[in-house]
């Protein structure tokens, strides 16, 4: 099994959980940068600060191949890429913000849990961004206020991610379920559940110690019982964490907790041990992610690519995704034409199918074809991207300091029993408007 998981909604599960706490920062007025991009000066030093790098194995190999390239392209070019460690991010990018004096790119989470909590510190692309871009490229609502289709934009998507279920078609049959499995309500999912626990088959295989599974049940549960505008309202504050739309979101989590889907040690492993667990076949299903960790990349040389199915969540025929993360240039950029150059340069077909063959980074550009050779979850992935009842994935609507603290953390109580959901959502309304950025 490839080493999984550094990645996640931005594409790290633990980068995310330290990444995004960042969120609250920000600073400066917006500027419009001057148009660009392949016809402006790219000359100079152009400094990168990224989260990825040097983290990532996959990406990488892919970015360094891509910066070598781009600097032969600009022989006058110097390409400073330096990684950021996540328990440093932090603070980082919150001195950079308050001395307005940093990178010229900086790599982003995607959502209100990371680039749209800086935008005031960040430019304003449209005046940048090509027509072919705009339209070949998706997941602009990452990287829009209001998770909006149209928009300003602080910053260039790049990849799919999302959640998802992965259920191993051997243990199904096994239970005499079905190999097809989509179910259409989630009590058919815990019914099935139920039916595996019965055969002595561990339905759901996971790992809960740091509350990040909650992340994604919250998300596929707020996308399969609400509407996209009720993803919007709460992105922009309108939505109190007590509302009974939130409340609803929490209900497959809780029900597949209190049904006895999960391991009785769920809570004291981690993410990675519940995805290598399920590796292992010592569990029916896993909730994952789309891309790079936790993903059919790292599940299909165990479990075999026939034997790995995907499901999506029921109740709707919505499919839910957002960016893997997006590069933005700050204000107080000293090389900006250049730094949108680069930009320009990463997000073009090329680089995107080098993304994907290094790392395994599903394209967001829409003329991106994989190759006959691509895993069948992965194509099966990239054309439900490209579905048109595709939405923004609910948990770029949350707040850092919800997302990747108070939630997780009062959720881990109310899974065990420890306290009510409604003490949880009081003290995540709480945590949002405290740390509320307008």
């Amino acid at each position: 099994m490839t080493k999984p998981f550094r990645t996640g909604l931005g594409f790290g599960l633990a980068g995310l959980l330290a990444i995004a706490l960042v969120a609250c920062g920000g600073g400066g007025d917006s500027q419009s940068g001057a148009t660009g991009g392949s016809e402006a000066n790219v000359s100079g030093k152009i400094a990168v600060w990224d989260f990825e790098y040097e983290t990532t194995p996959g990406y990488t190999k892919a970015i360094k191949a891509l910066d070598a390239e781009f600097e032969k392209l600009h022989p006058g070019v110097t390409i400073e890429r330096t990684a950021q460690p996540y328990e440093n991010y932090e603070a980082i990018y919150r001195a950079a913000f308050t001395a307005h004096e940093g990178p010229d790119i900086m790599t982003m989470s995607p959502g209100q849990s990371g680039v749209l909590s800086y935008k005031n510190g960040l430019e304003e692309l449209n005046d940048r961004i090509s027509p072919e871009m705009n339209e070949s490229i998706s997941q602009w609502e990452s990287v829009t206020p209001g998770l909006a289709a149209e928009g300003p934009r602080y910053g260039v998507p790049f990849g799919i991610q999302g959640w998802v279920f992965y259920y191993n078609k051997q243990l199904f049959a096994k239970a005499g379920l079905s190999t097809s499995f989509q179910p259409k309500s989630w009590g058919e999912l815990i019914s099935a559940g139920k039916r595996l626990k019965a055969a002595g088959i561990q339905p759901f295989a996971g790992g809960n110690k740091e509350g990040s599974e909650t992340w994604g049940w919250f998300s596929l549960g707020f996308q399969s019982a609400n509407t996209p505008q009720q993803t919007t309202e709460l992105a922009e504050g309108k939505m109190s964490y007590t509302d009974e739309a939130v409340t609803k979101a929490f209900q497959p989590e809780i029900e597949t907790q209190e049904a006895g889907l999960y391991p009785s040690d769920r809570f004291g492993k981690t993410a990675i041990e519940g995805f290598t667990q399920f590796a292992e076949g010592k569990g029916a299903m896993i909730l994952g992610f789309w891309t790079t960790g936790g993903y059919w990349g790292d599940f299909n040389p165990a479990i075999g690519e026939k034997n790995l199915g995907i499901f999506y969540p029921p109740g709707n025929a919505q499919v839910g995704t957002l960016a893997g993360y997006a590069d933005s240039i700050p204000v107080f950029a000293k090389n900006k034409d250049a730094a949108w150059a680069l930009i320009e340069f990463l997000s073009s077909k090329k680089a995107s199918e080098t993304f994907f063959r290094e790392a395994g980074i599903l394209p967001n550009r829409g003329d991106v074809t994989l190759p006959k050779s691509a895993p069948v979850q992965a194509r099966e992935l990239v054309e439900a991207s490209r579905s048109p009842e595709r939405v923004i994935a609910p948990n770029a609507a949350l707040q850092a300091a919800v997302n990747f603290g108070t939630m997780p953390a009062e959720m881990n109580q109310v899974l065990q029993g420890r306290t009510s959901l409604e003490g949880a959502q009081e003290a995540m309304q709480e945590t949002a408007e405290k740390t509320r950025v307008e």
